[in-house]
């Protein structure tokens, strides 16, 4: 093999050697590239998935807050109803005390005929007593500051009412005082406690919505700054930026070795004729030429 053919050789090797290398160094600076894309891409989806868990925690507080006002209601609504009920419960057992003050003389209820006027009396204390009555352990009605409503069964009557048990000296329960009264005052009642709680509650849900609002905003423009950040190698850590500028370096010795092999592949080619001959046309000299002279 001529001298110039195995030079010319040499040189492919080497030059593919160097494409080898070429092509591992720009292998290292593409993965390089590719974590950065990787990482600003998991900043973005950190903030979309912040901003999405924000959503839902407005969720839940408003929940709360919605929670929070209708058990508040329940509980001030039967408190309400407590202290109404107890306000003519008050009446209810004077009656009754009165009653079973004369059951303990042994007059008996239904000879009791002084209770209409008690009870009538009573009854106008509260403007929201509809009838008191004085019914006997079966539930019949003996007097009553209705008088249209004596001798009618209670448990024909579906109004709302209050009842407080008579009783004998042996604790037996010889009748009942039931105390009728008005259930609007209830539902008034109700109507003022929503009234005051949506005043109550409102400004919270509006504050919780508004207060997230702005977390919200503050927490997607540091994540969008932190994406900037990211994307700016002036903004880097110095071992980022160490990093970075050993891939560059590394990018633009591949890139000129590339050019610089390619030169020399191409002098060793053009060197080369088809018979073997330089290009001055002269016959290839050296040992190969004295063996054939031989």
């Amino acid at each position: 093999m001529p001298l110039s053919q195995i030079a010319v050789s040499g040189e492919t090797i080497r030059a593919r050697r160097f494409r080898q290398n070429d092509s591992g160094k720009t292998l290292r600076v593409r993965r390089f590239g590719l974590f950065l894309r990787t990482r600003d891409t998991r900043i973005q989806h950190m903030a979309r998935t912040t901003l999405g868990l924000i959503a839902v925690f407005a969720l839940i507080a408003a929940a709360c807050v919605a929670f929070g006002a209708y058990f508040s209601y329940v509980t001030l609504l039967n408190a309400h109803r407590s202290v109404i009920e107890a306000r003519f419960g008050i009446a209810a057992e004077r009656a009754a005390d009165v009653a079973e003050q004369a059951a303990s003389l042994g007059i008996a209820l239904p000879a009791q005929s002084t209770l209409t006027s008690l009870l009538d009396r009573e009854a106008r204390v509260e403007p929201a007593i509809r009838s008191m009555d004085l019914a006997d352990e079966h539930g019949i009605v003996l007097f009553s500051s209705d008088p249209a409503r004596v001798g009618i069964a209670e448990a024909q009557d579906g109004g709302r009412g209050l009842t407080r048990p008579v009783r004998n000296d042996l604790n037996e329960v010889i009748g009942h005082v039931v105390v009728r009264y008005d259930p609007q005052i209830l539902a008034a009642g109700a109507a003022a406690l929503g009234e005051d709680l949506k005043v109550i509650a409102l400004p919270a849900l509006i504050g919780a919505g508004v207060a997230t609002v702005v977390i919200g905003l503050l927490l997607a423009a540091l994540l969008r700054r932190a994406v900037r950040r990211a994307s700016d190698p002036r903004g880097w850590p110095p071992a980022a930026r160490a990093a970075l500028a050993a891939a560059d370096s590394i990018h633009r010795e591949a890139a000129g070795g590339s050019r610089s092999g390619n030169l020399s592949l191409g002098k060793s080619t053009s060197g080369k004729s088809p018979s073997g001959k330089s290009p001055s046309g002269k016959p290839p000299s050296g040992p190969t030429e004295s063996r054939r002279r031989a």
